[in-house]
């Protein structure tokens, strides 16, 4: 990127700071000890050389910090480096682009979305296994006490089992 602002009519971010910084009569050293910026940043700052400096997150810090130091209006500067340098604008404020696929709107159709509707989809299937197993374990045991509390009594001809309460029938009088 080149490091001429985009309006040679306008003054860059760096130069309204040099400007304001020797209207107030500082000196580099006096705000690099200030700001804990070193003076070659300073330097490279108010000649718009932001090349030489990290990134341009950086550089839009540097600029509010000195900004805010000097006691300008920050929104102001920060706008002035966003006309001289388009990166300078942050990825999350930008303006983001909708994007229509042939399926349906674009944030509908997120990787991280599929994954959780599988996650929930696997926790749905073992709460429903677990429930079944808790089912199919208590009918098992409910069966075990019932055969093994109640005594089954037969019938004397042997066709159907008669409860343990009942007594046996009589045989008729002679």
């Amino acid at each position: 990127m080149t490091d001429q602002p985009a309006n040679p009519l306008q003054p860059g971010a760096g130069a309204l700071l040099a400007a304001l910084r020797q209207q107030r009569g500082q000196g580099l050293q006096e705000i690099s000890q200030r700001l804990k910026f070193s003076s070659k940043q300073l330097a490279a700052l108010e000649a718009g050389q932001y090349d030489a400096l990290p990134d341009m997150t950086f550089v839009r810090a540097m600029v509010r910090a000195y900004a805010r130091h000097l006691g300008a209006d920050v929104d102001s500067i920060v706008q002035a480096l966003e006309l001289e340098r388009p990166d300078a604008v942050p990825r999350l404020m930008m303006t983001p682009q909708l994007t229509v696929h042939s399926q349906g709107v674009g944030f509908f159709r997120e990787e991280r979305s599929t994954s959780r509707r599988w996650i929930i989809a696997g926790l749905l299937v073992l709460a429903a296994a677990l429930a079944a197993a808790w089912i199919w374990h208590r009918e098992s045991v409910t069966e075990a006490q019932v055969s093994a509390t109640a005594p089954v009594a037969t019938n004397p001809d042997g066709a159907l089992p008669l409860p343990a309460e009942q007594p046996k029938p009589l045989p008729p009088d002679p």
